[in-house]
């Protein structure tokens, strides 16, 4: 249970995660969301956490042994890499699961014969087969989003374990349980600006627009929750990853604007310079100045409906 947002600026870009993780009986908010690859590109993963963490070991192994070839590893590459391993791991599970219940491996699924023994697989153990890697699709399920710059561009690559994965067109892209509600806030925003300007998103609205989206799946979504994570890429291909206080103010201030309390221009600008790296105590203080009701916007973030 997860949302990953990321959000093309052009020459820039930025993804947001929140971090709960759930099983049958508990939520934990706990999870990293969000790891660097090769230093240049940003990792976010939606699925089993313990998988998705173990997915990223795996990526991050296959790049240190690429980097003995060459140094400059490109975006495009990586997400090769990613989607290969990503591939090899899930019909690794269903290989092993299958072996555990059936005695049975993927390959004799798929051919119907028992390779080792050259006899052909009764039928009711095929159906038991299909029946397994249908469960392993749908509990085990994994996607991933991958961004960072390239030729210039912040690019976004989804990946996931049900059609393989692509370069996006669109300048976001939204992954896990969230994603839906995400969608709603990025696609209408996205579709209210001009063309020229999709290209080219104006830095400071984009930021906080695409905490907004978080914050709206936090509210709304299943299994999406606790403080967010922001990775901030610059043109220069520097990422900034503000701290959990920083985080979790520039959220409450987004919350501020949504709610009418704050204006646009003052939580854009303390959204920004949160992100990089401003002293919470001063831009907290600047908020309780800028609120139009302190009072009520101190309730909503303390819980409260107004």
């Amino acid at each position: 249970m997860t949302v990953v947002n990321a959000l093309s600026l052009g020459d820039e870009g930025i993804v947001v995660a929140d971090e709960q993780s759930s099983n049958q009986l508990r939520k934990y908010n706990v999870a990293q969301k969000l790891h660097l690859l090769n230093d240049s590109f940003i990792y976010g993963g939606s699925g089993v956490s313990d998988q998705i963490q173990e997915v990223y070991t795996m990526i991050a192994g296959e790049l240190t042994k690429a980097k003995e070839q060459k140094d400059d590893i490109p975006l495009e590459e990586v997400y090769r890499i990613a989607k290969g391993v990503l591939t090899n791991h899930h019909n690794s599970l269903k290989n092993e699961v299958l072996a555990m219940n059936l005695g049975i491996s993927l390959d004799d699924l798929l051919t119907g014969v028992h390779l080792r023994t050259g006899r052909p697989l009764h039928e009711s153990a095929m159906a038991a087969g299909r029946k397994i890697l249908q469960s392993i699709d749908e509990q085990c399920a994994m996607s991933i989003l991958l961004s960072g710059l390239q030729d210039g561009k912040f690019n976004i690559y989804q990946i996931n374990t049900n059609n393989g994965g692509s370069c996006l067109s669109r300048p976001y892209g939204s992954i896990g349980s969230g994603a839906d509600e995400s969608d709603k806030v990025l696609s209408g925003y996205v579709e209210s600006l001009p063309r020229e300007k999709r290209e080219a998103i104006d830095k400071k609205e984009g930021v906080v627009k695409i905490i907004q989206a978080t914050n709206a799946s936090s509210s709304l979504n299943v299994g999406v929750g606790g403080s967010p994570s922001i990775a901030y890429v610059t043109k220069e291909k520097e990422i900034i990853i503000p701290t959990e206080q920083q985080s979790i103010l520039a959220s409450e201030i987004v919350k501020g604007l949504t709610n009418g309390l704050l204006d646009k221009d003052f939580a854009e600008d303390a959204v920004f310079r949160l992100v990089f790296n401003t002293q919470v105590e001063q831009v907290e203080d600047e908020m309780k100045k800028a609120a139009k009701d302190w009072p009520k916007l101190n309730r909503i973030l303390r819980g409260y409906k107004s």
